[in-house]
């Protein structure tokens, strides 16, 4: 007879998936590209995968509230594998590593590159040995985690694992000041127009200033469009650098993060233009 957790591995059909979002890839280049995709935050009813989330990207979650993410089979999906991952990680990180052997060779039978992000929806450190263990996988990931971000721009995580910082309305100036001297990319979303199904893609800025609400230091970068494609490494992005986003969801989410402070404002933001992304002007984005 099984046991329980034996069921809720079978319930598991995949741990590597991907999504629209992460077919989105580099003008010219062909590569492969998957991801760990779980339930965002406490969705699974078992654990918070996102331990460092504030109220708004919660509220605007677009991993959870676009896309196919919001069908029953998707959703499903993703919980029976955090469930997976919360109650029996050795069968988890088993079969991680058999599916990142099998993206890899499917790789190098095309002769194209095999990316993992390893948190689509989620934050969690995942054991350093996934990506040591499989080098010839680039890894990367988003998180809100100022001392994961730190070690990054360290040179403490391995080589083939990249971290980009994502900004929110808890962020501090001086963490935000010091992962940028550190070489660590600052995500942060505007709220420029976004219309995925018409291909509308309103203006983000060429560059922002980060500013403190206290003593009015600033600090200033140039941007890259991060709606182009989903991979976040140095050799696409650059380091030092914002990636700067268009807010995704539905129109009241969008205005309430706003006004929570988690989506920022672009004066040139309501411009759009078909299949065509356009980065201009200035954002100064006020930091605590």
């Amino acid at each position: 007879m099984k046991t329980e957790t034996a069921k809720l591995s079978d319930d598991v059909r995949t741990i590597l998936s991907d999504n629209a979002k992460l077919r989105k890839m580099p003008s010219g280049e062909t590569v492969i590209n998957a991801g760990v995709t779980m339930a965002p935050s406490k969705r699974s009813g078992v654990v918070n995968v996102c331990p460092h989330a504030t109220a708004a990207c919660i509220l605007v979650c677009v991993l959870w509230f676009a896309g196919r993410t919001v069908t029953k089979t998707v959703r499903a999906a993703a919980t029976k594998r955090t469930r997976l991952w919360f109650y029996d990680p050795t069968t988890f990180y088993a079969r991680l590593h058999r599916e990142l052997v099998s993206l890899a060779k499917r790789a190098a039978r095309r002769a194209v590159r095999a990316y993992c992000r390893l948190n689509v929806a989620s934050d969690i450190d995942h054991p350093d040995s996934v990506a040591e263990n499989h080098p010839a996988v680039t890894f990367y990931d988003y998180t809100a985690s100022v001392e994961k971000a730190e070690r990054y721009g360290r040179g403490e995580l391995p080589r083939n694992y990249h971290v980009s910082f994502s900004v929110k309305e808890s962020t501090t100036f001086e963490d935000a000041r010091k992962l940028h001297s550190l070489g660590v990319n600052l995500v942060t979303v505007f709220d420029s127009h976004y219309f995925g199904p018409l291909h509308r893609f309103g203006i983000l800025p060429a560059r922002v200033i980060y500013r403190s609400r206290t003593t009015g230091e600033t600090f200033e970068t140039e941007t890259v469009d991060g709606d182009i494609h989903d991979i976040r490494t140095p050799e696409h992005d650059g380091r030092g650098v914002t990636v700067a986003l268009r807010a995704k969801g539905s129109a009241s989410l969008r205005k309430r993060a706003a006004l929570l402070g988690f989506i920022r404002h672009h004066e040139l933001g309501a411009r759009w233009f078909v299949d065509e992304h356009r980065r201009e002007g200035v954002a100064i984005v006020d930091l605590n």
